[in-house]
């Protein structure tokens, strides 16, 4: 299944993680070296669609940053069928 996302698409992933290291030094991550959050955004791989591409999705103050997000279409695996009140769709063994 498709679904339009908002945000920023990297077609390698090298740049992908340039952008998040770019989000990292604006936002001054991790404020204390007690903190654990070091990345705030993080990107994700489409890797059912080809070629393969990288993405975040868009925040409000990722703009400053990475400028104006665009919409992209990314596939993800349906959602496994549910099963009917009546079970599973298997056919009991004769007798029972």
């Amino acid at each position: 299944m498709q679904i339009t996302l908002t945000g920023y698409k990297f077609l390698e992933k090298e740049i992908a993680t340039g952008a998040r290291s770019e989000l990292v030094s604006v936002k001054a991550l991790p404020k204390k070296d007690s903190d654990v959050t070091v990345y705030w955004q993080n990107y994700e791989q489409a890797f059912l669609d080809k070629p393969t591409f990288w993405y975040m999705l868009a925040d409000e103050s990722m703009i400053s940053t990475l400028g104006k997000p665009s919409k992209f279409k990314v596939t993800f695996p349906d959602p496994p069928k549910e099963e009917s009140e009546e079970g599973d769709g298997k056919i009991p063994p004769k007798g029972k």
